[in-house]
């Protein structure tokens, strides 16, 4: 049984957006809020740690500025009660078949998975691969609706 207050998944795209100012940041800080004032559960793969560290390298940020900003991830983890999946095996198996049906990558299909596995209510990504009309379609019939960023804002009634 799910619980009043809506969990959402989030992937690496729309949570690296806490720390690098990018198009659509707004709402990633909207949602961060949402989850600070305990208005929604967020649903983290364990997999977005280091590839939170990935993204912001891959930004050219130096190494002690992304030492910083996951010190702090780890600390919003705590605080919000943030729930951390592991990559286990129904995880994997359940990523393998994204991949093989959908033709996105382990990166992009493990944390799409981690949303099915927990009936997250949505899944939150800025990733291109996660709102094609297949993805999207079988994440629903699981009960997770795919939402951009930009997305949040016909939803965020249910947050208040």
């Amino acid at each position: 049984m799910r619980s009043s207050k809506p969990s959402i998944t989030v992937d690496t795209s729309a949570l690296v957006k806490w720390f690098k100012v990018e198009k659509d940041r707004e709402w990633a800080l909207q949602l961060r809020s949402w989850a600070e004032e305990g208005k929604i559960t967020l649903v983290f793969s364990v997999l977005l740690l280091s590839e939170c560290a990935r993204g912001l390298k891959k930004a050219g940020w130096e190494n002690e500025e992304i030492k910083e900003a996951l010190d702090m991830l780890d600390t919003m983890v705590n605080l919000f009660g943030i729930d951390l999946i592991s990559v286990d095996k129904l995880v994997a198996k359940t990523a393998q078949t994204l991949v093989i049906e959908h033709g996105i990558y382990s990166a992009d299909a493990i944390p799409a998975a981690t949303a099915i596995l927990t009936s997250s209510r949505y899944f939150v990504s800025s990733d291109e691969h996660h709102v094609t009309k297949g993805l999207q379609g079988l994440m629903e019939r699981k009960g997770v609706k795919v939402l951009k960023l930009t997305e949040l804002q016909h939803v965020e009634d249910q947050f208040q």
